[in-house]
């Protein structure tokens, strides 16, 4: 008869088997921008009639916490001039700072820059933007700013599409099994089936050569703890299960199929970023995505499949960290099982 204890615990990555499975650091990215000039720019003759400019430059942002990064970019334009009839080459440099808004993939940011193109100028700029995880350190970005001129008083607009690369650590977790030692079983004298146990208090006749027996001379089994544990992250405030992730699922199901008289609750956890409704919601949802998979795609048979969602109050860390708020949110299965084995001889 089979033993077995079930321990289960889960939470998010939102992405994610996402993004989420990086503790950012710093990003790089190259990116490539339009910026519309004032309709005043165009007219004047002290400005070169200087009408749009299209620009390619890179950036480096440094990820300070869940909310707040700092960007550093420069980038080289050219611009119309002459009402579309000539060229000209202008530079951008500058800084922002950047808000990110929880448990979404949305930004809003600030900053300043230094224009050089027809004239020298400072400006002051805002704007909002989206970044689209493609990978754990792959990332789309877009955004939209409006840059206002501090010293002639001109306002212009600029909208950009980048490729952000992600620098940090990536997080691993462990696979244990711990199979149990087997005493040694001592021979005696006059040994009619040859197991190493006296006839006399023999108990199990004709017990096969090859295996062991215990003191009466009945075959010896071992106890072995089979263990498996399952760690699956998602992308931030997303429920879908990255592809990369599917085999890990499927370590468990191939467990739960040589092991058919186990079943497994499964248990969604988040981070404290959010409403506490809404991450419990979304760690039920996540917990319900894996316990799908293993239905459908791996035929687990549902009855041996629960779910449910514990939200943040089940914390792994405290701390209102980067690495912390991803280390909670995760999506992680635990299944151990006792069976016994006959022991054979060496």
């Amino acid at each position: 008869m089979k033993v077995f204890n079930i321990s289960l615990l889960a939470a998010l990555i939102s992405a994610p088997l996402a993004a989420e499975n990086i503790d950012k650091t710093w990003e790089l990215g190259v990116f490539g921008d339009y910026i519309k000039s004032s309709t005043g720019k165009e007219t004047l003759t002290e400005w070169d009639q200087m009408e749009a400019g299209k620009s390619i430059g890179i950036d480096l942002q440094k990820v300070i916490n869940d909310y707040w990064n700092v960007r550093l970019e420069i980038a080289k334009t050219r611009y119309d001039v002459g009402n579309g009839t000539d060229k000209d080459y202008g530079t951008r440099a500058g800084i922002d700072a950047i808000y990110k808004l929880e448990d979404s993939d949305l930004y809003m940011f600030a900053g300043v820059k230094r224009f050089n193109n027809v004239r020298s100028y400072n400006a002051v700029n805002i704007g909002a933007g989206y970044d689209y995880q493609v990978s754990d350190r792959l990332s789309l970005y877009s955004e939209a700013a409006i840059y206002r001129d501090l010293d002639y008083g001109f306002t212009d607009q600029g909208v950009k599409l980048g490729l952000k690369y992600a620098f940090g650590d990536v997080k691993q977790a462990p696979v244990v099994a711990k199979p149990k030692a087997v005493a040694a079983v001592k021979p005696v004298m006059k040994d009619s089936d040859n197991d190493g146990v006296s006839d006399a208090i023999d108990r199990c006749a004709n017990t096969p050569s090859t295996v062991k027996v215990d003191s009466t001379g009945c075959t010896l089994y071992s106890e072995h703890e089979a263990e498996i544990k399952l760690n699956i992250a998602f992308a931030n405030n997303s429920s879908i299960v990255k592809p990369a992730l599917v085999d890990d699922i499927q370590r468990l199901a191939d467990f739960m199929k040589e092991y058919t008289t186990t079943s497994v609750e499964i248990e969604g956890h988040s981070s404290t970023t959010g409403a506490a409704d809404y991450n419990l919601m979304l760690s039920k949802k996540r917990a319900d995505a894996v316990r799908s998979i293993l239905i459908n795609k791996f035929n687990i048979d549902e009855s041996r499949l629960t779910s449910k969602g514990y939200g943040q109050s089940q914390l792994l860390s405290q701390e209102n960290t980067v690495a912390a708020h991803k280390l909670n949110r995760r999506v992680v299965a635990k299944i151990a099982t006792m069976t016994k084995e006959v022991v054979t001889k060496g």
